[in-house]
């Protein structure tokens, strides 16, 4: 009843660490600084890039004509008691800069610099001013010479185009007649574009969203387990952690060497064992894991010769009938295993076979057809039993649960399970998948065991020393 009350709250658990919370992402934003960073400053130097050596300077020229219509048209502008028509001058101003760019005031000033129509309507522009009857013909160019000298010229073309203007065909620029006249000349070009500072914040910022993108999909969107920081969504236990030395060389089930430094990573995970249930402690412990290549036999292998080096009686058995690997790391043959022994080939005292490093080793044997059939025999039962009173510790390596369903089928003869997670190996949906096989089958999940984590993150809250391991199975 307990071991159901324990599975479903760390079934709501999981579920509940799913949730991105802020912690999460603050999290992320630590662990990722420096690739933040990077990112930041990469868009940020192509923004600079872009603006100062790539962005071609603009310029702007503007010339100004103005448009006043009299009052009494028969006298001069300006006369004497002649008054302005305020609403006829604003409405010929309007319609006057309406026809700048068209092509009978552009089309010959493109053709006399060189230019097609629409490349020159392209630079212009004119702004009417309804108060004053300003119209401001501008151009911009890269060219700030060619902007002085295409503004005056548009100028020049609107007050002879009205000026030339005939009853015949009156248009906007006919009613300007004698009214129009220019009263600031084009200058130098004036500096336009790029806002370079704009165009700096611009690339920071992209530069700092691009990065934080990028960021939250590396870390949110990834179907395995990075860090781990990220383990803890799976809501068990962290019983130990061990860093991946990737600067040693890699041997397959080989046993770390004697030392205090090597043993201590083991030791730490045999005192959060047995500490984890100190009234009913744990002794036969089953190791397994998500895929392949996540260091169950390793571990195993390990965690019974830091036993052994404690003075503690150890046997360790290899029920990963599959693909065995136990009798590697302690120089043993393979035959005369569990297999002949279930099948009453060998005695018991025929089965355990003796090792110099105080490990006693129950290995597979000889092939088996059907190892589901081997695995829930009540003999094999009954052995684990007797070995329970005999031993301190009874350590088993089985298959990793997504090639069988073994480690689940075994579990109900073990006291408690350590599950592997290797970082960056197995993806989240089989992890998750994978353990919820052993909670179907009533296991004791004693916690989480990790392996292959980045010397980077050893800085966690759950991380103590930087250790050495040899076994890379």
């Amino acid at each position: 009843m307990d071991s159901n009350i324990n599975n479903n709250i760390q079934s709501n658990n999981i579920k509940n660490n799913n949730a991105i919370t802020l912690g999460d992402i603050g999290r992320v934003l630590r662990k990722n600084w420096i690739l933040i960073l990077i990112v930041t400053a990469f868009v940020f130097a192509l923004g600079v890039i872009y603006t100062f050596a790539i962005k071609k300077p603009t310029y702007k020229s503007t010339a100004s004509v103005v448009v006043v219509i009299p009052t009494d048209k028969t006298k001069a502008v300006g006369a004497e008691g002649n008054s302005v028509d305020v609403t006829s001058s604003r409405n010929i101003t309007y319609t006057v800069a309406s026809t700048v760019t068209k092509t009978s005031i552009l089309g010959s000033i493109a053709e006399d610099n060189n230019l097609t129509y629409t490349q020159l309507k392209n630079m212009v522009s004119a702004t009417a001013d309804t108060n004053t009857f300003l119209i401001n013909v501008s151009v911009t160019n890269t060219d700030n010479k060619l902007t002085k000298k295409l503004a005056n010229e548009i100028a020049a073309k609107l007050i002879s185009e009205a000026n030339s203007a005939t009853s015949d065909n009156p248009t906007a620029l006919f009613y300007a007649k004698g009214y129009i006249t220019q009263v600031d000349e084009a200058l130098d070009g004036a500096y336009a574009a790029p806002n370079k500072t704009l165009y700096l914040i611009v690339s920071a910022l992209a530069g700092i969203v691009l990065a934080l993108v990028v960021v939250f999909i590396k870390e949110f969107a990834s179907n395995k387990f990075q860090t781990p920081e990220d383990v803890n969504q799976l809501g068990y236990p962290i019983l130990n952690t061990l860093i991946d030395d990737k600067s040693k060389e890699e041997k397959d089930d080989s046993l770390v060497e004697p030392s205090i430094r090597n043993f201590e990573p083991y030791n730490r995970l045999i005192s959060n064992i047995k500490f984890s249930n100190v009234d009913n402690p744990y002794k036969v412990i089953l190791f397994t894991s998500t895929v392949m290549d996540e260091l169950k036999t390793t571990v195993c292998s390990n965690f019974a010769y830091t036993l052994a080096h404690n003075e503690k009686k150890v046997v360790v058995i290899d029920l990963d009938t599959r693909k065995p690997r136990m009798h590697k790391p302690f120089g043993v043959t393979k035959e005369s295993g569990i297999v002949e022994y279930l099948a009453g080939s060998i005695t018991k005292d025929q089965l355990i076979k003796k090792t110099d490093k105080g490990v006693d080793v129950i290995t597979v044997g000889k092939d088996v057809s059907n190892p589901v059939t081997l695995l829930e025999s009540q003999k094999l039962a009954d052995l684990i039993k007797e070995l329970k009173t005999e031993y301190d510790y009874v350590a088993i390596d089985t298959p990793p649960l997504t090639a069988c369903n073994d480690a689940a089928i075994i579990s109900r003869i073990a006291d408690g399970v350590v599950f592997n997670v290797a970082i960056n190996q197995g993806k989240k949906k089989e992890i998750r998948s994978a353990l919820e096989q052993l909670k179907d089958a009533d296991a004791k999940i004693i916690g989480i065991n990790i392996t292959k984590a980045n010397i980077k993150d050893r800085g966690g809250y759950y991380y103590y020393y930087y250790y050495e391991y040899g076994d890379k199975k």
